[in-house]
């Protein structure tokens, strides 16, 4: 059962305590987006006291499942894409937990990491990638993997959906091809490692511009001299010797 009826949603590691209204009808609950019965986390090793509010309240989480939890996301986490250019990733991806309330079954998990990449400062160059882990509402548009029964198995996880929102079709069609579905397919059904393989990301700000080569100035080339033209040096003697002629008359 997923705890909803409560309106906080606490971050993990925050020193604040933010209250989002949140009063759902009992048969939307289900329904409504998982957010609302989320606890936003941003450590893979929620503290029971961070997780959501309950209708009936909450119980504190096995040992098992405190540990399956700390797997569970770090795989999510490190699953998510590498950013395919021009995008980059902004920050590390943060994970989300499900609350845990009285009548949920032990070693029922869910949760979902989510990454944001961008190409830009525009908000329309930005692109959102969320991964969930036994899901049971995906989207026309989602990525599926496996298949969630009325009953999962404790500690396991059994389908995953990975849903990527952007403005542009390009950007959203580039980190859909750059999941890597063999990756999210080894950790169905079946133990998840204790630490998991290496992530694809890392962290980075928008790549750098070519500069632009700046062409050379252009050169005029120098001349070269020219012979004196014999005429003209002859016209000049003569008019030299006019000139000191009428200089010695005294004209």
């Amino acid at each position: 059962m997923i705890c909803a009826a409560a309106a906080t949603v606490r971050f993990v590691g925050a020193t604040s305590v933010h209250h989002i209204p949140f009063t759902p009808d009992r048969s939307q609950r289900m329904k409504t987006s998982t957010i609302a019965g989320l606890s936003l986390a941003l450590a893979a090793a929620a503290a029971p006291a961070a997780w959501a509010d309950c209708i009936d309240g909450g119980r504190e989480p096995t040992p098992a499942e405190k540990a399956f939890t700390v797997r569970l996301t770090a795989s999510l986490k490190a699953a998510m894409p590498a950013a395919p250019a021009p995008l980059h990733l902004e920050r590390e991806p943060q994970v989300v937990v499900q609350g845990v309330c009285k009548d949920t079954p032990v070693g029922s998990a869910a949760a979902m990491a989510i990454a944001d990449y961008a190409a830009s400062t525009y908000y329309a160059d930005r692109v959102k990638v969320t991964l969930r882990a036994n899901f049971a509402y995906p989207g026309a548009n989602d990525l599926v993997l496996g298949s969630l029964p009325k009953k999962p198995a404790p500690f396991e996880v059994h389908n995953l959906v990975v849903t990527v929102d952007g403005h542009k079709a390009p950007y959203v069609d580039a980190l859909k091809r750059a999941i890597d579905r063999s990756r999210l397919q080894a950790l169905l059904d079946r133990p998840l490692p204790d630490t998991p393989p290496p992530a694809a990301w890392s962290v980075s700000g928008p790549a750098a511009a070519a500069p632009t080569p700046v062409p050379p100035a252009a050169t005029v080339p120098e001349r070269a001299p020219t012979a004196p033209d014999p005429a003209q040096a002859v016209a000049d003697k003569a008019k030299d010797a006019v000139n000191r002629l009428r200089g010695l008359l005294g004209r």
